[in-house]
């Protein structure tokens, strides 16, 4: 076997190859770690200019020693040398063009040849700056879900199509990883609670003029937490009372009833807790401060709402009970209640007609988060925040400013 011209056939086959592969990782790529193209960003391993000219440092090697090999086997004629230029061109075009065709239409052609690290455009949306999305089901760094399936991606497209509702909701989630528990928890003043020596028809009493299916419960101050209560046992401890003909005086005590609670300290994240309920099947966790001293309490229902808004059911308080006529002719009210329910109260006209909640109209007025103290004047009324939820408007207290005014209707 003649090998006069082997180095110049190795070389060539060699760096045709590796310009393959080097096709291959700049369109797997471009394409990002799902494969969809039309990301702006570079997402491969190697940074863009870096693979740039290693192609064309391969493109010249390629050229070169396929002239040398043509030349060693035609060393007189020079036309095998110019169709050979020509064909090599032709061919290293047709892979490049090839490699990019296949990573787009089949991403995961790519994926055991090219390492890609994860882009910066969408990890905010598809991982919550995380490796997941704070619960153990988001994408993977390799663009595939944590069970291994393969994810579709958020599209430009998708994004742009969006209401201002769906953006909101978007830009409420992002926001969990950056929210601590103390920003969303109920404080301990608007704590509803039950000390540990009560009676059980004295807790269900308070559960059901609080609202609550599940109450704290204290021994001495609201700084030392027992546990916490769940209306199904009281009823159940009830009902067994009841069916006993004891007077409905339940043989079990609060003590006996009460379930561990769950302790946070109010630094920990939104995002976290929402995982630790979920894995902990708990619907309450107790805030504490650095001292350990009892600063509110969270629900699962208050960390859905900072994503979604304001949950209501058919056990919510009607916009009468949210409303109290204090001695002093003020009036304390949810943020919730409607502009026009103010209107009736005061008899006085609120001037909106872009929101529906006097909630909504301290927020416009203001033009960014209200804070506890601040206030806003109307042509007749004083509208003042008296507590915030975390981000949320809480209660406010209103009255009359003007001269002469009548006492707000009950």
């Amino acid at each position: 076997m003649d090998t006069d011209y082997l180095p110049q056939t190795i070389v060539f086959i060699a760096f045709a190859l590796l310009f393959s592969y080097l096709s291959l990782l700049r369109s797997g790529g471009s394409a990002g770690p799902t494969g969809s193209a039309g990301r702006d960003e570079d997402t491969s391993a190697l940074p863009e200019p870096l693979l740039f000219w290693l192609k064309a440092a391969c493109l010249f090697a390629v050229v070169l020693s396929g002239v040398a090999l043509v030349q060693s086997v035609a060393t007189t004629d020079w036309w095998p040398i110019g169709f050979m230029s020509i064909g090599l061109l032709a061919g290293l075009f047709l892979i490049d063009r090839a490699a990019n065709l296949l990573t787009k239409r089949y991403p995961g052609l790519s994926r055991p040849w090219v390492r890609v690290r994860p882009g910066n455009g969408y990890s905010a949306l598809t991982a919550n700056g995380h490796e997941g999305n704070g619960n153990g089901y988001g994408r993977q760094s390799d663009g595939t879900a944590a069970d291994g399936s393969e994810e579709p991606a958020i599209t430009k497209e998708e994004l742009t199509s969006l209401d201002d509702r769906d953006r909101e909701m978007l830009r409420s989630i992002i926001r969990l990883d950056v929210t601590t528990v103390r920003e969303v928890m109920v404080p301990r003043l608007d704590m509803a609670a039950v000390e540990a020596d009560s009676p059980l028809n004295a807790v269900a009493e308070t559960m059901v003029s609080a609202g609550h299916s599940r109450l704290p419960v204290y021994e001495e101050t609201i700084d030392k937490i027992l546990g916490i209560i769940h209306a199904r046992d009281v009823l159940d401890s009830l009902a067994k009372s009841a069916a006993s003909n004891s007077n409905s005086k339940s043989k079990d005590s609060l003590r006996t009833l009460v379930r561990e609670a769950f302790i946070i300290p109010e630094t920990k994240r939104v995002d976290d807790l929402m995982e630790e309920l979920q894995e902990r099947r708990t619907q309450i966790a107790i805030v504490v401060d650095e001292y350990g001293g009892t600063e509110g309490l969270v629900t699962m229902e208050d960390l859905l709402e900072e994503i979604v808004g304001e949950i209501e059911d058919e056990f919510s308080r009607s916009r009468d009970a949210q409303v109290i006529h204090q001695a002093d002719g003020k009036v304390l009210v949810d943020a919730g209640v409607t502009t026009e329910h103010v209107e009736e109260i005061f008899g006085a006209t609120i001037d909106t007609t872009e929101v529906d909640t006097v909630g909504g109209y301290v927020y416009q007025r203001l033009g960014r988060i209200p804070q506890q103290g601040d206030s806003v004047v109307t042509d007749s009324l004083h509208i003042e925040v008296v507590t915030m939820l975390g981000r949320r408007l809480r209660k406010l207290r209103i009255h009359r400013i003007d001269e002469g005014a009548a006492n707000p209707s009950s």
